[in-house]
């Protein structure tokens, strides 16, 4: 993002909100950018002052010095839910590296803030330059101005609802370059670049944050009430990603937390130093990185818990339970050795933070994530699929990237996260969402929807008590198998509550086979799920994105067999029957209907729906948080547009409250 104007490196530049020592830099941007209709330098004086204006700048100075090399203001009336972007304006050496992303961005935020719920704005008709950055952030023209302006040129309103993100466009992230905080700016002896070194004095004056920007406080003291601690705590409040957290250093003075983390992780130690090696009397850790490979895991462990810059492990050699304490030293206690590895921790630790430009000439507006298997035998996205997904993040302006299993520290380094992996609870792709909303990352599936629709115990269960139709189920322990053989008619199907692509599933006969069945399936589970088997010859799904429909299939029968897919035995093979996708509007309405109730109690994610059409109307199998997306099945009706509809949907809640 840093032009390269002078001989020596620039900083990274940052928005924040305009003061009165930055008129001299606004009066010099608004003359070399316009001709006619110029704000003047009163003007921005009274703009400073009226409540109902918000004015950006975007600063590329060295601390104490501003750079103005942009501006963006924002006027706000009573009684209205719609904002004005009045004006916005790029010095020259700044244009086209993603700037007036930053700063819409930052105005939108703004707006939503004051309760706004549309934003509208004028340009000249030949400014195209502009009217490509409102287009392709999702600005439609809604009235001609013939004449507008003071030269007689003709302009355009456009008009933007700042909750409704269309499929077409990318939605403005605000993620900004990362800000690391220090207490003196010579206290970081060397530069990361593509992050902005800021003193701790001027990030608390700042009084307007960047949402979701990375955040990396080096403060002097995290100690209660300190300004290292009120840093971490204003950061969380203006939505910015920040490290520490605020309620981190509270629990690294917490002695119950840190026993029983030193309970844990002292094992680990011993079988570490059990190693060829020094025996060192502390472990020093750089997010989550360390020098001595030995102990690699338990630095990944310590960061996990305590998400510091730096944590040093005090060793006792003496003791049996190995690991006396856990700190978070400041940066000054570090040696002048220690400093290259604290160096290189930090910029791997930013390294998906530092936007680089595409082929295009712009940088990404966010990098996501999208985690996936490729070993896996049925995964719910195939190659053609993931292949698709990440075309559809480009579409939007984004940068989409396949990870795996073993990037689980790298999570951090993006701005969101699509899970196409088979998901389940005990699972690293139940981790990877909890961490992804720990880091303040935007996930799909997020950990509650795994926790709802992975467990049929508790989906029985939801969809009982809201009344949603569905087979006549019940939940049930070992001690009623008898019980439950009598109330049951057979066939009935039996479920264990994690199963999924029709593992975990059986068709049980009778009740002595249902006492068979279930006797073997109660050594892996504490209870069971019986559900009236209902018999059709294909299951409807209906995949639900936020809310709304976005794609309707039906799944058949394997062949001479009652699921949609029939499992070997030996665990690898597998045949399924075939598929339709029609239309949503051109499914049953019921259908719909029913799958959109029973889907929104999960959540706003996406989820896939799975229902029998039956005489007695329509009823819901199960929700699936994860459901298949694979090329040239769902995606026959849509085609392009469900992968840009879904990467839409994850990207618009970046930058969004």
């Amino acid at each position: 993002m840093t032009p390269n104007v002078t001989s020596t490196p620039s900083l990274p530049v940052i928005i924040r909100n305009a003061t009165r020592s930055d008129l001299d830099g606004l009066c010099a941007l608004e003359s070399g950018s316009f001709t006619s209709d110029a704000i003047s330098r009163s003007g921005f004086s009274r703009f400073l002052r009226q409540a109902s204006a918000r004015l950006l700048v975007a600063d590329a100075g060295e601390s104490g010095k501003p750079d103005i090399v942009g501006y963006g203001l924002l006027l706000l009336r009573a009684n209205t839910t719609t904002a004005r972007i009045y004006s916005l304006a790029i010095s020259d050496n700044w244009r086209g590296k993603g700037l007036g992303t930053q700063l819409l961005a930052g105005l939108e935020n703004l707006a939503m803030d004051a309760g706004c719920i549309r934003i509208r704005l004028e340009v000249r008709v030949e400014n195209s330059n502009a009217r490509n950055l409102y287009d392709r952030h999702g600005y439609q023209q809604i009235a001609d101005l013939p004449g507008y302006y003071e030269d007689g040129a003709d302009g355009i309103r456009l008009q933007h609802d700042l909750y409704d993100i269309p499929t077409e466009r990318s939605p403005a992230v605000a993620t900004g370059a990362p800000l690391i905080l220090v207490d003196r700016l010579k206290d970081l002896p060397f530069q990361v670049p593509g992050a902005r070194i800021m003193r701790v004095r001027e990030y608390l004056a700042l009084d307007h944050g960047v949402r979701n920007r990375r955040v990396i406080n080096l403060c002097q003291s995290y100690e209660y009430l300190s300004r290292g601690y009120y840093c971490s705590l204003l950061a969380a409040a203006r939505s910015e990603r920040v490290i520490p957290e605020a309620d981190v250093l509270l629990d690294l003075n917490w002695k119950r937390l840190q026993k029983t983390a030193r309970a844990e992780m002292s094992p680990q130690i011993v079988e570490a130093l059990a190693k060829p090696g020094d025996h060192p009397t502390k472990i020093d850790v750089f997010f989550g990185r360390t020098v001595d490979k030995r102990f690699r895991d338990i630095a990944q462990r310590a960061f996990d818990q305590f998400r510091c810059p730096i944590l040093r492990l005090h060793l006792n050699p003496s003791d049996k339970k190995i690991l006396r304490e856990i700190e978070a030293p400041a940066l000054s206690q570090l040696g002048a050795e220690d400093l290259p590895a604290f160096e290189s921790a930090i910029r791997a630790y930013l390294r998906g933070r530092v936007r680089k430009p595409a082929a295009g000439g712009n940088p990404p507006s966010a990098l996501v994530a999208i985690l996936h298997d490729p070993d896996a035998v049925l995964p719910p996205s195939d190659s053609d699929a993931l292949a698709l997904f990440i075309q559809a993040a480009s579409d939007l302006g984004a940068k989409a990237e396949l990870i795996t299993a073993k990037d689980f520290h790298h999570l951090s380094e993006f701005d969101a996260l699509l899970i196409r992996e088979t998901t389940a609870l005990d699972h690293h792709t139940y981790r990877f969402a909890k961490r992804a909303r720990k880091e303040g990352i935007p996930v799909i599936d997020d950990p509650d929807s795994i926790l709802r629709c992975t467990n049929k115990v508790y989906l029985a269960e939801l969809l009982r008590t809201h009344r949603i139709p569905a087979p006549r189920s019940m939940i049930f322990d070992k001690r009623r198998i008898a019980e439950i053989g009598q109330q049951f008619s057979f066939p009935s199907v039996l479920k264990v509550p994690d199963g999924c692509f029709s593992r975990g599933v059986r068709k049980v006969k009778s009740p002595e086979h249902l006492a068979e069945v279930a006797t073997e399936m109660f050594k892996n589970s504490e209870l069971l799920v019986i559900q009236e088997y209902v018999e059709t010859t294909f299951d409807w799904r209906i995949g639900v994105l936020g809310g709304e429909p976005l794609f309707a299939s039906r799944y058949f029968m394997a062949p001479g067999h009652w699921q949609i897919v029939k499992h070997e035995d030996d665990g690898k093979s597998f045949e399924e029957g075939g598929f339709e996708t029609v239309a949503v509007e051109d499914a049953p309405a019921d259908i719909v209907s029913t799958a959109l109730a029973a889907a929104r109690l999960m959540g706003d994610g996406l989820y896939g729906v799975d229902m029998k059409e039956t005489p007695h109307g329509p009823m819901v199998i199960e929700v699936n948080d994860n459901p298949n997306i694979d090329g040239g099945v769902e995606d026959v009706v849509l085609g392009m547009d469900l992968y840009r509809r879904i990467i839409a949907h994850l990207l618009g809640k970046i930058a969004r409250p």
